[in-house]
């Protein structure tokens, strides 16, 4: 008999999780030579295999799955998995329903297991950094978008007379949190629609472009003030101090501090 893992909930040991209304977001550990026996899950799901391995079985079928590699397992999908001598841990993807069709009424996923390669969805691997280092970053919800608009196959014309717009609001309000609803809602298109067309046009998400913004601007003010570094955090709308330092390293291979040491030198 299967047995039925309600909305959220999981084998294994929860690490790290993040919500939204969209979808509930976490990580899950597996000891070694773990063996979970027939279960389906009430709401559909996607699953990066982080580390380990484990053999997916579904009746008859019987596949390895490698680390990298991500399954789309619709809801009521019944199956095993045997992990192997290596602990496990998995990032979940579960969208929720309710919030789903409020979002998108005419959103449709894919309608059976479905196994990508390593690397198919860009994305999904830059989901999985962003939530390793900051579990509560509101970041996710945008790659999470960008693979809803994949599965969708929506085709995005040459000219898109929104997108300045869009990137306007980005620059000059680098201060103010956007999320993509707030900003999709500013320039009158879906959200799905505009996390696909910004990524394709842009080549990051409009949560990255922000980013890029704030750490520019933070640059600009090593350059001509003499503020305190936790200042120049709060100006560009980083948390604070440590969160500025993280990502402008990520940037320009320094810290505020050692750049701006350097140019008093």
């Amino acid at each position: 008999m299967s047995i039925l893992l309600s909305a959220g909930h999981y084998f294994g040991k929860e690490q790290q999780f993040n919500e939204t209304a969209l979808f509930k977001l976490n990580i899950t550990a597996y000891q070694p030579n773990t063996h979970l026996h027939d279960h389906y899950h009430e709401n559909a799901y996607l699953s990066l295999l982080i580390s380990g391995g484990y053999e997916e079985v579904a009746g008859r079928r019987q596949q390895a799955i490698l680390p990298g590699e991500v399954l789309f397992r619709p809801a009521g999908y019944t199956h095993a998995n045997r992990f192997h001598a290596i602990p496990g841990r998995c990032l979940n993807i579960e969208f929720k329903y309710p919030g789903l069709k409020e979002l998108a009424p005419s959103q449709q996923l894919p309608s059976r297991l479905t196994v990508y390669k390593t690397g198919t969805f860009q994305y999904l691997y830059q989901l999985l950094y962003s939530f390793l280092q900051d579990p509560s970053s509101s970041m996710p919800e945008e790659y999470v978008l960008d693979w809803l608009s994949d599965v969708s196959a929506v085709k995005i014309p040459s000219r898109l007379p929104w997108l300045s717009k869009a990137k306007a609001i980005l620059e000059n309000e680098f201060d103010t949190h956007h999320t993509i609803h707030s900003l999709a809602s500013r320039v009158y298109v879906h959200p799905i629609y505009l996390a696909r067309a910004f990524r394709e046009k842009e080549g990051m998400t409009p949560g990255e472009y922000q980013l890029e913004m704030r750490v520019k601007k933070a640059m600009f003010l090593l350059f001509t003030t003499a503020l305190p570094i936790a200042d120049i955090a709060f100006a560009t709308g980083f948390s604070d101090a440590s969160h500025l330092v993280r990502i402008f390293r990520r940037h320009y291979r320094s810290t505020p501090y050692q750049f701006r040491k350097l140019l008093n030198s």
